[in-house]
């Protein structure tokens, strides 16, 4: 069974080529935090600053992303992607000698926010090709499957890019080979034959509305960020374990094994069979999201920690597999790009959330305190993903709205 869904995702005609290059083009996103971080840092000497340019380009990441998915919608995907990666690369060039020449630090927040709302929204272009190309549910979530396991190497993969170019340049140079990056990976990811395909958004009925005209995805949105509420915290709490054991090197080694739980919980998804439904899966996942995270209760060593980190991973991807799955079957026609794209925004805004919640409660109750507020969260998103149980089975069910 795994190894023909494999089979069917990765023989299809153009499916390799469009998740390799949309690995290329996203790679960008995984860097981009720190590269921002450590340039803004180093350019006013405040951490404080870095902090908020960081919160505002993922502030307007998920403020832009629906208005850029039912741009695509409207005008096909050709038209906001190039552009789209044009403009960014521009202002994250303006940004890196900005800082460079010492810029007022509100110019640096600024054109860190408006390179966060040019972001390409490769992600939902690729969601919504997957789920074109795949009418089989099951196959369909396993090439989800396997896009959520090649968005957790970005987050692995990019920012040890980015430690290697600052170790070996500067940050400077980190942000300007984000500009470089941006650019060439989505132009290679344009020339995916997939893209090249007739879309039907010129013959669209512009009386559609807006994705969230579907009761379903307005729904979905609330276990979706409260799943990124308890990510962003479990994000905040994992380097804080490292911290207060006296170990700063150790915080990148748990959140790298924090994703490779991930991956590993992707492969093991993608490869089994399952008897229940899309609907009644998605809150058992959601349910094992919350076991998982569990376990980072009990650690009090590096090594405990270690393996706990890996083990809170595990649901990670499966989830976002199974969520994908979800969005491809209760979005309205036509309106595709932006339905992934509001999912992607919740899950953004749920993260920096749960972020800035679990770094404000680690000082006064201490380190455990963010694992406490993503397990509870995390069960929240399953009460919420209820209204889904039985419901779409395995190959599928007509879409309501």
């Amino acid at each position: 069974m795994a190894a023909t869904n494999y089979r069917a995702v990765l023989t299809a005609p153009g499916s390799f080529r469009l998740l390799s290059t949309a690995l290329v083009g996203r790679l960008p996103q995984g860097m981009s935090a720190l590269a921002v971080l450590l340039l803004v840092r180093q350019a006013t000497g405040s951490y404080a600053a870095a902090g908020v340019a960081v919160g505002a380009n993922a502030l307007a990441s998920a403020t832009a992303s629906p208005v850029l998915g039912r741009l695509i919608d409207r005008v096909g995907q050709r038209r906001v992607l190039g552009p789209a990666a044009a403009l960014q690369a521009g202002v994250y060039v303006i940004l890196a000698f900005a800082a460079a020449g010492h810029a007022e630090t509100l110019f640096l927040i600024a054109c860190a926010a408006l390179a966060g709302s040019l972001v390409p929204p490769i992600a939902p272009v690729v969601r919504t090709l997957l789920r074109d190309l795949f009418d089989d549910l099951s196959v369909r979530e396993t090439a989800y499957a396997l896009e959520a396991i090649a968005q957790e190497t970005i987050w692995i993969v990019g920012p040890l890019l980015v430690t290697v170019v600052i170790t070996l340049a500067s940050p400077k140079a980190a942000v300007l080979m984000l500009a470089v990056l941006v650019l060439m990976g989505t132009l290679l990811f344009l020339r995916s034959p997939l893209l090249a395909r007739p879309e039907d958004h010129a013959a669209a009925d512009p009386q559609r509305g807006s994705a969230l005209a579907s009761v379903d995805l307005r729904w979905l949105l609330l276990p979706v960020t409260l799943t990124g509420f308890a990510l962003g915290a479990v994000e905040v709490g994992i380097p804080a374990l490292a911290l207060h054991d006296g170990s700063r090197p150790a915080s990148g080694f748990l959140l790298a094994l924090w994703s490779v739980g991930s991956v590993v919980g992707g492969i093991r998804y993608s490869s089994a069979r399952w008897n229940a439904t899309l609907g009644s899966r998605y809150t058992l996942l959601l349910l094992a999201n919350c076991a998982f995270i569990a376990p980072l209760l009990a650690a009090n060593t590096i090594a405990v920690a270690a393996v706990c980190s890996f083990i809170a991973g595990l649901a990670v991807a499966p989830v976002f597999s199974c969520q994908q799955s979800l969005v491809g079957q209760v979005v309205r026609p036509g309106t595709e790009h932006e339905a992934f794209s509001w999912t992607l925004s919740g899950l953004i805004g749920g993260v920096a959330g749960g972020s800035a919640l679990g770094g404000i409660v680690i000082g006064p109750i201490g380190v455990k305190a963010p694992f406490v507020i993503a397990c509870g969260v995390a069960c929240l998103a399953a009460i919420a993903a209820s209204r889904f149980r039985g419901r779409f089975g395995i190959r599928g069910a007509p879409v309501t709205a």
